[in-house]
């Protein structure tokens, strides 16, 4: 009986211990396989933040509006480890290229972070993800938690959508950007090549790269307007981007569409770009010319949503902004955002596009 009871004892010690000492591991943080920084030996962290700058990896430019989604994933137990969850961010890239993960501020109680994954998406580019390549699907090896640098190749028309999707992988935004390469990669899989298509990256004509993401970034908004929510950022989802048209739009999270505001970019020849203004300006309704931005200018409304379109026409560039009602209280709130629109675009072209003078 003293045996029986001393060997109860030893093994109610040692389930206390147990216990005690998994209390203390409630919640960790593995090692990063990757490093705090490009130049420093010494690992990051998985629990972040993230920072880094997006460029074309042929001409340097810095690659704006794209899509930028870090997802986290947990695991419990000390033995026999279980899946736990995991987290997602959805953000994208500045004008200027750069992005930023926030930390992971707080964990799934008894959880620890197993890994963490960076996927930089564009149209046009092939996708970068922090923990391997697309060419060979190997490990990648230069991913750094800060400073990093994202080079995005451009899409060669001989690359597989299909290999592609699956590279990408899942997410709703993820999903949602990369619909229109379904079509692609269904007929691959059916055994047929879609036919090969011209350069469709936009704002790619003569000269300097511009898409619409350049020219308007949320903080630009929130300044002029004082909106205190968040945005989902990407591209328009009516009419596809192109050598030639660009478009960004600003999604209110939480928020019906009065709250959203949208930029569409053309970058056409002189007399194409004078053409595009005036369908539409004679095609919105509540339209009347102002003249007071750029070469031309006009104001639009609609129920709820306020517009302004102008036209750059030595640049060969055709602007068209839309604010709701809500998100700009009045026209003047549109007339600033399409001024900072027209300044950045001043900025970004300098020198004449598409024959102009």
């Amino acid at each position: 009986m003293v045996a029986k009871l001393v060997h109860r004892h030893a093994i109610c010690a040692l389930l206390a211990a147990s216990i005690a000492a998994s209390g203390c591991v409630e919640t960790a943080i593995r090692t990063a396989p990757f490093r705090v920084r490009p130049d420093a030996a010494e690992p990051g962290s998985l629990q972040g933040p993230f920072t880094g700058r997006v460029v074309d990896s042929t001409t340097h430019a810095p690659i704006a509006g794209a899509l930028v989604y870090a997802a986290w994933t947990f695991e419990r137990g000390t033995g026999l480890a279980e899946p736990a969850g995991a987290k997602e961010f959805v953000g994208s890239t500045d004008a200027a290229g750069n992005y930023k993960v926030p930390k992971l501020d707080r964990l799934p109680r008894g959880t620890r972070v197993t890994e963490f994954t960076l996927l930089v998406y564009k149209r046009g580019f092939i996708a970068y993800r922090s923990d391997r390549r697309f060419a060979d699907l190997g490990m990648r090896m230069d991913f750094a938690q800060d400073n990093n640098q994202v080079l995005l190749e451009r899409w060669r028309n001989d690359l597989s959508h299909a290999r592609h999707l699956r590279f990408v992988g899942a997410g709703t935004a993820v999903a949602a950007l990369t619909q229109w390469e379904l079509a692609d990669a269904s007929a691959e899989l059916d055994g047929r090549r879609a036919k090969a298509s011209d350069d469709l990256r936009p704002g790619r004509g003569d000269g300097q790269y511009v898409v619409a993401a350049q020219l308007l970034a949320d903080t630009d908004i929130k300044a002029r307007t004082r909106f205190d929510g968040a945005f989902e950022t990407g591209p328009l989802s009516d009419e596809p981007d192109t050598a030639t048209y660009s478009s960004q739009h600003f999604k209110a999270l939480g928020r019906p569409e009065t709250w959203d505001v949208a930029i569409r970019l053309w970058r056409l020849e002189a007399g194409k770009a004078q053409e595009r203004y005036e369908e539409l300006q004679s095609s919105l309704p509540g339209s009347s010319e102002k003249d007071d931005i750029a070469t031309r200018s006009f104001v639009a409304s609609e129920n709820e949503i306020r517009g302004v379109g102008f036209l750059d026409a030595p640049r060969g560039v055709v602007v068209l902004l839309t604010c709701g009602s809500n998100q700009c209280l009045s026209q003047d709130d549109a007339n600033a955002l399409a001024q900072t629109v027209y300044a950045r675009i001043k900025t970004l072209l300098p020198t004449t596009l598409g024959g102009g003078k």
